[in-house]
């Protein structure tokens, strides 16, 4: 607990200079909320697959996109894409752990506020209300929220760098297009063999097992977030940032 509470104090440098991008996200949220609300009963009766895209975009990459481009992962070379701001903060007496934990500390800041907000939002705006009790809503919440943290938490852990072709213009291209493909063959995929998307099936979920879906997606969150800090670990022990 110690480590997480100097780890908010060297968090809070980026946090007090992107006020700005807290705004512009919070406008992007209630934009993305009035389509989601309002499109919801259509999504139910006839899977439109776009619906499911914008809800897994706000969860995984809303606070990515919120992020000042300042704060966000450079090139340093032709080969070498690292946050500057870890560059900077590595000059300083800190420890590798404290350190670690303040890029998971920021990313919950520019994430996880909003989305609860925004699914606070949701239940009373949407026609979700109609369909799940407000125990069901609260397993829902969970489940999504969990999923924001072991895929979001990819973004904090990419801070820690890359060398090599992957952090080369073309390497990074490629990267994104396959990552686009697969995502594009998962959607296919489920709703290929099951009629249905990801956002009808965690409503059946959380309707179906409230409290097993919650216990497992507490679960999975939380061992996800141990693993992506012992990987950045390792990645920051492996490159030379000199």
């Amino acid at each position: 607990m110690k480590e997480w509470k100097q780890a908010y104090q060297v968090a809070k440098l980026e946090l007090t200079h992107s006020i700005k991008g807290f705004f512009f996200y919070f406008i992007f949220l209630m934009f993305i909320l009035s389509f989601l609300a309002t499109s919801l009963e259509s999504y139910i009766d006839n899977d439109f697959m776009g619906y499911d895209f914008f809800f897994i975009f706000l969860f995984f990459m809303g606070g990515f996109w919120a992020k000042p481009k300042v704060f966000q992962s450079q090139k340093q070379s032709l080969d070498f894409l690292v946050s500057p701001t870890l560059i900077m903060q590595l000059q300083l007496p800190i420890k590798q752990d404290v350190l670690i934990k303040s890029r998971f500390i920021i990313y919950f800041c520019y994430s996880l506020p909003w989305q609860v907000i925004f699914l606070i939002l949701f239940y009373y705006v949407s026609p979700i209300n109609e369909m799940l009790s407000i125990s069901a809503y609260i397993a829902f919440s969970v489940i999504w929220l969990s999923t924001a943290v072991y895929v979001g938490t990819l973004f904090p852990m990419s801070d820690a760098g890359e060398r090599g072709f992957a952090a080369t213009t073309i390497g990074t291209i490629i990267i994104a297009i396959m990552v686009l493909f697969l995502m594009f063959i998962a959607f296919l995929g489920i709703y290929f063999f099951t009629d249905h998307g990801f956002v009808y099936w965690s409503i059946v979920i959380a309707k179906k097992w409230p409290f097993l879906a919650s216990i497992l997606s507490i679960g999975l969150a939380g061992a996800a977030l141990q693993a992506h800090q012992i990987y950045m670990k390792k990645i920051m022990n492996k490159l030379d940032y000199i």
